[in-house]
């Protein structure tokens, strides 16, 4: 059984971003500011456990995120 390929914050293209939900907002964070907050290679599916990145209003972990062309 092969290994399955780890997106990482590098695969995303200059235009897309990330949009993470808590409990009290949804945030949009561009590939650029995901690479100063946790770097090219963190792994997608485990920015959720980045403390950089939860919420500093209700304290809590982002929940499922989604990729959206970046605005502006």
């Amino acid at each position: 059984m092969g290994i399955a390929p780890a997106y990482t914050v590098a695969f995303l293209a200059r235009d897309e971003a990330v949009r993470l939900p808590c409990a009290c907002r949804v945030r949009t964070l561009a590939r650029k500011d995901l690479v100063a907050l946790v770097g090219r290679g963190e792994r997608l599916h485990l920015l959720g456990l980045r403390r950089e990145l939860w919420c500093s209003r209700c304290g809590e972990p982002p929940m499922e995120g989604w990729l959206v062309p970046q605005s502006g």
